[in-house]
């Protein structure tokens, strides 16, 4: 038989994990690289996210793991490009500084300077604090983990939905480097370039990595003439040093930058309830209405062609700054690390997409926000081969968010001032013990100290509309919880584990953000708690050809914070409020498929019924019973991948389809319904023999759907934000 030249995106490579991780190669190649052209078999997945290098059908939780194949193929360059592709999660965005992040039906929705996010985002091991920092741009990764259900035994900070784990790639042992550029329509241009390798050999690693995304927007205004809204224009740099200092003590430090300039998102009215007035030629109220969906309809406006008169913007920078200290002993591992990150973030836009000079029934919303972040963990790592394996920590965090909206009105504009700082402490760890081969006994805790104090101001400069007082007022409150985890796990064989569960979840209190009175901005906001009981099944059948994994949990939430847009004429004021009680349960499937040599079927799907057990609002609403905010009943994704010895080289083929049903953004489940979508995405590459160079054709949205990414009301009527239609390009790639 003749040896044909294995793929370099499909095997394990040393420098594309940890340096100095501690694994068993055997483990992660086939024993006999003869036989790769026969074999077919699912790659094994490395995750990292219970804090040790581990296969992931071995580990007792429900993690899902986006690969750099994928990564890179499916274009996967943000946090809304993951949603659709893990069970469970949905992600929509007001801006690209506010994402609405959703986890089985659990996200969080208020972005005052003083709540916190349900689901956590880690970038290299770094808490991400606020939900204007979220939704960056990912390049030169290693693997993106997403963890379901509460977490916080293992982490520094706690996630009472769940946790996702964004790893870059570290530094190579020798000098490679990466040139890439695409061309695509709306006149794309995307760069990326990555350089890495030994300074010092042996002792001193370094890497640097820089990412260009440019096109034009896909959507005009018939009222702004030459501007072309909804655009891409966004770069960021990567650089990491890695310093060897003895055999046992490694220190890594990281930097990274994003930055974004981005046009108008022009907002669609969708369902039209309540009329707005008309101007005439000099400007005052003619006596007529007319709804906003007909006014629409009237001009020629449509998804492609909005009707809003007011030029909107995003200027948005994110930068980075952390150490990795690490020390092996004969007792394990005893790591430090510490990091600072900043954002400043800058937006103006539209709430209601219509022209000003037709109506006086319009808000533009102005956000400028300031965030800063200091965090140091220390962690204790015991040896992998210990019968007792335990991982204990320290964590403290400090926040300092000064947050700054304005709402604008035709003749006037109130402001909300919010300064908060938050201070976090926490103590942490999780134990196994091997009580026979088979079976393990976890046991986690996590003990949780935060203060925030925060001084606000509201100034309404007589508008009476969102901000109803003027009030100046300082909020301070402190939280202590201890949250447990306990999980049963046995392999039943070494393809076959069943594993059950039972944790505790916390998310902290805190004030509400852009509160209209001043009864409201005094509220504290209770923190959320959660127990979930989770059932799994991990197993590999078909001599290693098919994985099935299936999960089923119910999560039973206390004082779930939620917060609404209460509808006042034909505005309102926001009001977050904490619901009662809210029952959770779902089951998760995820598969793998590869039935012969070079094609694979992949693959999951999310069932959820999540429902107010108990909620009445501030207003007295009773909305017990109703199914909660952006958790759609069914979500799937299929993917298929296929590849063949074409030409001396590789060629590859890749296809995914992603469904999300029905859900409600609301819990007055009879208005402001987001329809179902479903997407098609699909690339076809061709590599050369020797891996020098790639080039693939690659197509997004392929089937060119308009659909709603973000859905809201204002005074009574929905305005949503549609997603990209198709963007096709080609992308060529240098490996040096």
């Amino acid at each position: 038989m003749i040896r044909k030249p294995f793929p370099f995106h499909r095997i394990y490579r040393p420098q594309d994990a940890d340096p100095t991780a501690k694994t068993d190669d055997k483990d992660l190649l086939p024993e006999d690289d003869d036989d790769l052209e026969d074999i077919a078999t699912v790659d094994e997945v490395v995750v990292t996210s219970l804090r040790r290098r581990s296969n992931m059908q071995k580990v007792p939780v429900a993690v899902s793991v986006i690969k750099p194949p994928l990564i890179r193929e499916a274009r996967i360059h943000n946090i809304e490009d993951v949603g659709t592709r893990i069970p469970g999660l949905t992600v929509a965005r007001y801006s690209i500084g506010q994402p609405t992040i959703h986890m089985r039906g659990v996200g969080s929705n208020d972005d005052g300077a003083a709540l916190d996010n349900s689901i956590v985002m880690f970038i290299d091991d770094v808490y991400v604090g606020r939900i204007t920092a979220i939704n960056m741009n990912f390049h030169d990764l290693e693997r993106i983990e997403v963890i379901r259900g509460p977490q916080g035994t293992l982490y520094g900070k706690n996630a009472i939905g769940g946790a996702i784990n964004v790893t870059s790639r570290p530094p190579t042992e020798q000098l490679t480097g990466e040139l890439e550029a695409t061309l695509g329509n709306y006149n794309r241009v995307d760069i990326r370039s990555v350089i890495s390798g030994p300074l010092i050999e042996d002792k001193l690693l370094a890497k640097l990595a820089f990412h260009s995304r440019k096109r034009e927007g896909w959507q005009k205004s018939l009222f702004l003439p030459g501007i072309k809204q909804n655009d891409e224009n966004t770069w960021s740099g990567r650089g990491k040093l890695l310093f060897r200092l003895n055999d046992r003590m490694q220190i890594d430090l990281n930097a990274d930058y994003n930055r974004d300039n981005l046009e108008s998102t022009g907002r669609i009215p969708v369902i039209g309830r309540v009329p707005v007035r008309l101007l005439g030629p000099d400007g005052l109220p003619t006596g007529e209405t007319i709804l906003p969906t007909d006014l629409l309809n009237d001009l020629g406006g449509n998804v492609r062609n909005a009707i809003n008169s007011d030029l909107g913007f995003t200027d948005r920078t994110i930068w980075g700054l952390s150490s990795r200290i690490s020390r092996q002993g004969n007792y394990g591992e005893l790591l430090s690390i510490t990091a600072y990150r900043k954002t400043r973030f800058s937006w103006l836009e539209d709430s209601t997409g219509l022209p000003s000079s037709l109506t006086d029934q319009k808000v533009n919303s102005n956000v400028n926000e300031r965030h800063a972040q200091f965090s140091q963990e220390f962690r204790w790592i015991s040896p992998d081969e210990a019968r007792l394996k335990y991982v204990a920590g320290l964590y403290y965090l400090y926040e300092h968010t000064h947050r700054i909206e304005n709402f604008i009105f035709p003749t006037r504009h109130s402001t909300t001032d919010q300064n908060n700082k938050t201070n976090s402490f926490a103590a942490f760890g999780e134990a196994t013990y091997s009580l026979t081969n088979q079976i393990n006994l976890t046991f986690g805790a996590r003990l949780t100290y935060e203060t925030k104090k925060m001084n606000q101001q509201n100034i309404s400069n007589g508008a009476q509309i969102v901000l109803v007082e003027d009030f100046i007022l300082q909020n301070t409150g402190s939280w202590t919880d201890f949250s447990p985890n306990f999980v049963l796990s046995w392999q039943q064989s070494d393809d076959i584990m069943w594993y059950a569960s039972i944790s505790r979840g916390y998310k902290s209190g805190g004030f509400q953000g852009a509160p209209s009175t001043l009864d409201l901005a005094r509220r504290t906001i209770d923190p959320e708690s959660v127990w979930n009981y989770e059932i799994g099944y991990k197993s590999q059948w078909l001599e290693d050809r098919l994985r099935l994994n299936l999960v089923g949990f119910y999560s039973d939430y206390r004082d779930l914070q939620v917060v609404q847009f209460k509808t006042q004429g034909n505005f309102g004021v926001f009001q977050t409020s904490n619901a009662a009680s809210a029952g959770l349960k779902g089951v998760e499937v995820e598969f793998a498929l590869k039935p012969v040599p070079g094609l694979e079927f992949s693959g999951s799907y999310a069932y959820l019924d999540a429902t107010y057990g108990d909620f009445h609002d501030q207003s007295g609403q009773d909305f017990t019973g109703n199914t909660l905010r952006q958790a759609p009943r069914h979500s799937l994704y299929l993917a298929v991948y296929y590849e063949r010895p074409f030409y001396e080289g590789r060629l590859r083929f890749r296809a995914d389809y992603r469904y999300q049903g029905e859900s409600f953004r609301e819990p007055d489940n009879s208005v402001t319904i987001q329809p179902a979508f479903d997407l098609v995405d699909a690339s076809i590459a061709y590599e050369s023999a020797n891996n020098f160079w790639e080039a693939t054709l690659w197509a997004k949205n392929l089937m060119d759907k308009e659909y709603i990414t973000h859905l809201y009301v204002l005074g009574g009527n929905d305005y949503a934000l549609f997603g990209t239609p198709r963007t096709y390009g080609l992308t060529i790639t240098l490996n040096f």
